[in-house]
């Protein structure tokens, strides 16, 4: 016999299992929104007149931010959205990608901004790859660092009030787990530093989609069509995360809203530090000007370390 939707009797279609809640499609795309509605209320992340930067990688899970945020801001004329596009240059993926992301944004009505470290840096990331030494960094360390610096260039030049990213449950959890792994736990605060203490220089940034699932993604984006590029990065076999997915993935099908208890591990652990006494302020690069938790911030120590 076919399940029933716990909201409305409907045969169900989905099953969240954190929530234990069982779907229809209509449900299942109501109950996504509201969700992501209730996250961006509780900690604060939008105001009714912001123009706001959404980085659109062509991919699901900015798909589903892109196509939340367009329903949500609907019923605030004062606010707008912008969809930009970091070209990081990465030959026979980010191209479709990039299509992909173009495609998402028109049937939206809305027009695609593209950023592209060529013109920012000098470099693509894949001639970045290949001028790496054997004791450089991975090519996802660059593309983090480098993105996040272009993401906020982007932001400025457009004047943004805040910046809205993709990052997911999974994407979060594996996160805080990296963290604590490198023994680096104070950095959880500092990735998730409160639009109420953004720092000066550098424009705030939301996560809109940290209490769902990539589960949760999937069947939103599958059962409304939307249009993404569903190829890995061809440097993604590099990154810390992918070790640690499986574990993570096999600890949520076992105990379901474990992803969710290490969510709200992280944000507790965030307000402890950030009530700490400590110095939280940062200082100028003296290459670039930005804001730098050393003299010569991250991203211009790797374009120096390239160039040699």
């Amino acid at each position: 016999m076919q399940s029933v939707c716990s909201k409305c009797d409907k045969p169900a279609v989905y099953l969240r299992r954190y929530t234990s809640e069982r779907l229809c499609k209509t449900c299942l795309v109501q109950t996504t929104i509201d969700r992501v509605r209730r996250t961006i209320n509780r900690h604060k992340m939008l105001e009714e007149d912001d123009r706001i930067v959404v980085a659109i990688s062509g991919g699901k899970d900015s798909a589903v931010l892109l196509h939340i945020l367009y329903q949500i801001e609907s019923n605030f004329s004062k606010s707008e959205l912008i969809p930009v596009t970091i070209d990081e240059g990465i030959k026979g993926y980010r191209d479709k990608a990039l299509n992909a992301a173009k495609e998402m944004t028109r049937s939206l009505n809305l027009s695609l901004e593209v950023i592209s470290f060529k013109d920012l840096f000098d470099y693509s990331l894949d001639e970045l790859v290949k001028m790496r030494t054997d004791n450089s960094l991975g090519a996802c360390s660059y593309c983090g660092v480098l993105r996040r610096r272009a993401l906020n260039e982007a932001g400025e030049k457009i004047e943004a009030d805040v910046i809205a990213v993709g990052h997911n449950l999974d994407d979060e959890a594996q996160t805080v787990l990296m963290n604590i792994m490198r023994g680096d736990s104070r950095r959880i605060a500092r990735t998730n530093v409160p639009r109420s203490r953004s720092i000066e220089g550098l424009i705030p940034r939301v996560k809109p989609l940290t209490e769902l699932s990539e589960r949760d993604i999937v069947a939103y984006s599958h059962l409304l069509g939307l249009v993404y590029h569903d190829v890995p990065c061809p440097y993604s076999g590099e990154a810390y995360r992918n070790d640690l997915k499986p574990f993570l993935n096999d600890m949520e099908h076992k105990r379901p809203g474990t992803l969710l208890a290490i969510l709200r591990s992280a944000e507790a652990m965030t307000e402890a530090f950030l009530a700490t006494p400590s110095d939280w302020s940062l200082k100028t690069c003296e290459r670039c000007n930005s804001p730098s938790p050393s003299k010569v911030c991250k991203a211009c120590k790797m374009l120096e370390e390239i160039r040699g």
